[in-house]
């Protein structure tokens, strides 16, 4: 089914099991760059596993394509966080009208940066009763980019000092883009970061110099764009505890043991403290052996996705639905 609003059309799947066991409509939201409606990512469609538990427990889904994704138009690209926020809320107002499928209370289920989004809505809309974050960040979206560098490098085996350099030289080049400030000088420390890493990463093999400069340059370039985009930027410095503190719905936060996108040591004790000052209910999860998209997993690494099997860890499902249908 195809939701027109007044800027773009939100395509989605409407899923709806013969008998429900709870009257609300649950909406996802997915997680950072342009996913379809099924969050299909390295081959797993996350949502649509999702939904198909939902529905066999009598639970009724709505999942749908980001801007520019499937039969959503749009600019994903040169979207914000409000224009995602904005969708949200109206698909929310299309099922609260609609004459063959009405809804008058949501719960949101935001994965990963759809969390980011979910919360935000959830805070200033009645009809959202209850809302569900799978690796959802409590910090701002800079506060993890930075740590999936530093951790990145890490497992390079790079040195502590030029790892605090590079981190530094990213830091600095995104506040630089967003200030529209000193920009080159910025840009001038991340190439000498970047073309220190590459001498660090092939000190045992015969250097192309002109090789290395070219892709320092490339690599300047495209940070340069990608830190710019408004996709990113409007997310980078945007405090999701702060909507934390004013939710006055009930929680379900998931938490994967072995995630490095969204790691339980920085976002769990934000988000907890958040929501005690909102004094709003919630309840906390973790899988051990779960990573970012709650997969069984041996290390969590991102060059692990692919090969692990396209399920979710023992029990993430049930706690989903279980939560959803006790009222």
């Amino acid at each position: 089914m195809v939701i027109k609003t007044e800027k773009v059309a939100i395509g989605g799947t409407l899923v709806i099991p013969s008998h429900l066991k709870t009257r609300s409509l649950v909406i996802m939201s997915s997680g950072s760059g342009p996913q379809d409606r099924d969050e299909t990512l390295e081959g797993f469609k996350i949502f649509k596993t999702i939904a198909e538990h939902l529905a066999a427990n009598g639970i009724a889904s709505f999942r749908y394509d980001d801007r520019g994704v499937g039969e959503s138009t749009g600019d994903f690209v040169n979207s914000t966080l409000d224009d995602h926020a904005k969708d949200l809320e109206s698909i929310i107002d299309y099922f609260k009208v609609s004459k063959s499928h009405t809804f008058k209370s949501f719960a949101l289920l935001g994965h990963s940066q759809g969390g980011i989004v979910a919360s935000k809505v959830a805070v200033a809309n009645t009809s959202v009763k209850k809302v569900i974050l799978m690796g959802a960040p409590a910090v701002p979206l800079i506060d993890v980019v930075l740590y999936q560098i530093r951790e990145e490098h890490k497992q390079l085996g790079i040195s502590p000092s030029l790892i605090e350099e590079d981190v530094s030289a990213h830091n600095r080049l995104m506040r630089a883009i967003k200030d529209q400030n000193n920009i080159e000088t910025a840009l001038e420390a991340f190439q000498n970061t970047s073309q220190a890493i590459l001498w660090f990463q092939n000190s045992e093999k015969e250097l192309d110099l002109k090789k290395i400069a070219e892709q320092v340059r490339v690599t300047a370039k495209e940070y340069h764009i990608i830190y710019g985009l408004p996709s990113l930027t409007s997310f980078l410095y945007y405090d999701p505890s702060k909507d934390f503190e004013r939710l006055n719905t009930p929680v379900l936060s998931l938490f994967g043991g072995l995630d490095f996108q969204v790691p339980i040591h920085q976002n769990k004790d934000r988000m907890e403290n958040a929501l005690l000052s909102a004094g709003t209910s919630y309840q906390f999860k973790t899988f051990d052996k779960a990573n970012h998209f709650f997969q069984k997993a041996e290390t969590g690494n991102r060059d692990e996705y692919s090969k692990l099997e396209k399920r979710f860890v023992d029990g993430f499902l049930d706690e989903i639905s279980s939560w959803l249908v006790d009222e």
